[in-house]
């Protein structure tokens, strides 16, 4: 198929008529970014708009209009769709609507790291053209130096998102596409994702809690201390939330035995007190089990009706 001519050229502002629809998603926080743009380097970003008659219909580029408008800017650079017809300007402004503009947090970090590195531009001077906090210029460079690839994929995608993924770098690197992938799957929100990221990383010898946070984060976020309780454990039943815990407890139990296998005589009298704690704790489970276990008799149904 045929590519359609259309013409580039510059235009006066006045003769752009504003797009009512497109008004309605143009943000004030885009208008003063393209504001920015304008001042620093010129009117270097094309508008698409449609022709009708004598006057210009925006098509796409409405917070640039905008930013012309509120800054004195008398003529912008545009892109005109040679296509007749209200409808087919509507599908067209649609359409670009819906696709994806080049870069976010990834090209982002991407060029920071690259000013940073190579050309020798300062975070402070970057900070200032940006308008942004320098805590968000370090999220931004973790996701392009910090992320595997497999994981920037589902970022690009959209699988994951960007907040989340700053909560996925802090992993190494073996880990990231096991946690992301359980992250989607159990609908793990940002909060509950950094809660779980710190905890691995903390555990430095605490194989079966990491093995848990990626095979059952659900269970591994019940598990964490008091104060630290994830917002999902309300929309658990009861029954899930014991189940993971029991797995939880059984495979800490395995870790436990075979460190006390291979420890020797100075290493237990140091974690004496803990052990201490550790069999009064059991002890205390044990009874509660046995009580749990005497509340079911052997033949009653599963559903907890009467037999």
């Amino acid at each position: 198929m045929a590519s359609k001519v259309n013409k580039a050229c510059t235009l006066k502002v006045g003769q752009i008529e504003k797009n009512p629809i497109l008004a309605m998603g143009t943000s004030e926080r885009d208008v003063k970014k393209y504001g920015r743009v304008a001042k620093a380097y010129g009117n270097v970003a094309p508008a698409i708009v449609g022709h009708d008659g004598f006057s210009y219909r925006m098509l796409a580029g409405q917070a640039r209009l905008e930013a012309c408008v509120q800054n004195g800017i008398r003529e912008m650079p545009a892109i005109v769709a040679e296509i007749s017809g209200e409808a087919e300007q509507m599908k067209l402004a649609l359409l670009l609507s819906t696709i994806r503009e080049e870069g976010g947090p990834l090209s982002e970090g991407a060029f920071i790291n690259a000013l940073t590195t190579h050309y020798g531009v300062t975070r402070r001077e970057l900070m200032g053209l940006l308008k942004k906090s320098k805590s968000w210029m370090s999220k931004r460079q973790a996701l392009d130096a910090k992320l595997t690839e497999a994981v920037k994929g589902m970022v690009k995608d959209g699988t994951v998102c960007a907040r989340t993924a700053v909560e996925v770098a802090k992993l190494p690197d073996h880990a990231q596409a096991a946690f992301a992938s359980v992250i989607v799957r159990d609908s793990i929100n940002k909060t509950d994702a950094g809660r779980l990221a710190s905890l691995y990383v903390l555990e430095n010898d605490g194989s079966a809690i990491r093995e848990t946070i990626l095979a059952s984060p659900l269970a591994a976020l019940d598990a964490c201390p008091a104060g630290h309780a994830s917002r999902r454990k309300e929309k658990r039943g009861l029954a899930e939330r014991i189940a993971g815990n029991a797995g939880f407890l059984i495979r800490l139990a395995g870790e436990i035995k075979g460190l006390l296998a291979k420890a020797d005589a100075q290493s237990l009298i140091m974690a004496n007190d803990h052990l201490r704690a550790l069999h009064t704790a059991v002890a205390d489970l044990d009874a509660s089990l046995y009580a749990a276990a005497a509340r079911v008799s052997p033949g009653k149904p599963k559903g907890g009706g009467a037999p």
